[in-house]
């Protein structure tokens, strides 16, 4: 027995729409529906296989013209089992009695039930437009861009010494120049690879982004504490040593080139012999200079890192609020295998997460037999 008898047109969705005024626009006589099968016969009917094919048609319900009671539609009733009731499982979550032989699988606890709703596509190409999540998080990132390059042109500049006095910075603060130069590469690189993520809407990489930004944070702190230390701590006392107990030969030489001068305080203290460093020499001692410049450097290095502290920790809180938000997919762009919908289907799938996908299947098998009835049916119509 057919489940739907939606013959010929949209208006006949529903089996109770299809009456007998429907019945007699087509031409059906009641008159030659056998009373024993209730199939159609038409004795004038040709004999081809084709229109002995598509007269085949039962109607489960009564055809009579005038609604008035008749025999066949008693003995049918009588015949026909009970439909069964719709599956409704989010009545029936609590553990209740259900109609439906299917009341195993969908009589679940109302809190572990996901019900989606059909969602209609309506043909016209959708604009794609960036979220405000993934703006924000552009210009985050733009941020981490800006002082990650700033600093790694500022080691390229120091490490291939391209402005006057590189050479002593590369001499005195060997620590804070690595500090700075592993700053700078890993907030640049960092800043790459989340424009990356941005541009591909992958939140795999923005994972690995939002990782490293922890690092960058370690790095910046490092700069700004290891320079303040350093200039508010004795920094004289500091200078002085390194100058007597830390530099060989070299190192000395290349500040007195650099600075032009001779010896710590004077010629006599601590010099490194040279053609311009010679005991009637009149360059000054390399004290003033060398303590000037390293007091200058430090004080910009941490007023510099301090202030980049606050916007670091902006772009972290941005990356961690709107990584997850690059679009309006969920996830990867599909739900679970359960949950999948067939447009074409269903208006509502409900499952329970332990269900298998393969109990799901059936809905979809009987809709499948709808649709291939409804074309038969508007071929009967046509022809």
């Amino acid at each position: 027995m057919l489940e739907e008898a939606d013959i010929g047109t949209s208006r006949f969705a529903h089996p109770l729409s299809f009456g007998p005024a429907d019945v007699r626009q087509r031409n059906y006589p009641i008159s030659n529906v056998n009373p024993t099968t209730g199939n159609y016969r038409n004795s004038s009917a040709p004999s081809s296989a084709r229109n002995s094919r598509l007269l085949n048609v039962r109607f489960p319900f009564d055809v009579s013209p005038d609604n008035s009671t008749n025999s066949l539609s008693t003995q049918n009733q009588d015949e026909m089992p009970p439909l069964p009731a719709p599956v409704q499982p989010w009545l029936n979550s609590g553990g209740g009695s259900s109609h439906s032989p299917r009341t195993s699988i969908m009589n679940v606890d109302g809190s572990s039930l996901h019900i989606m709703k059909r969602y209609m596509h309506d043909g016209v190409p959708r604009k794609m437009r960036w979220s405000k999540h993934k703006w924000l998080l552009l210009v985050a990132n733009t941020l981490l861009f800006i002082y990650g390059l700033g600093a790694s042109m500022l080691v390229v500049l120091t490490w291939f010494k391209l402005f006057e006095r590189a050479d002593t910075v590369i001499v005195g603060e060997p620590v804070l120049l690595g500090l700075v130069t592993a700053m700078g590469g890993l907030c640049l690189l960092t800043s790459l690879l989340g424009y990356t993520g941005i541009m591909l809407n992958n939140r795999g990489i923005l994972a690995i982004y939002n990782v490293l930004l922890w690092p960058c944070f370690a790095l910046i702190a490092s700069v700004g504490y290891v320079s303040y230390r350093k200039n508010k701590w004795n920094l004289e006392a500091k200078l002085r040593n390194q100058w007597h107990d830390i530099f060989d030969r070299d190192d000395r030489s290349r500040v007195q080139a650099n600075l032009r001068c001779c010896g710590y305080k004077e010629f006599a203290d601590w010099p490194e012999r040279s053609s311009k460093c010679f005991p009637r020499t009149l360059l000054p001692g390399c004290k003033y200079k060398y303590q000037t410049l390293t007091k200058s450097g430090l004080i910009y290095t941490y007023t510099i890192t301090f202030l980049l502290l606050p916007v670091h920790i902006f772009v972290i809180f941005v990356a961690l609020l709107c990584s997850n938000h690059v679009n309006r997919k969920f996830g990867k762009g599909l739900p679970p295998k359960i949950y999948r919908i067939d447009y074409n289907a269903v208006g509502i799938v409900a499952a329970d997460p332990t269900t298998k996908s393969d109990m799901l299947t059936g809905v979809r098998r009987k809709e499948s037999q709808r649709r291939q009835y409804r074309a038969a049916s508007k071929r009967v119509v046509t022809d």
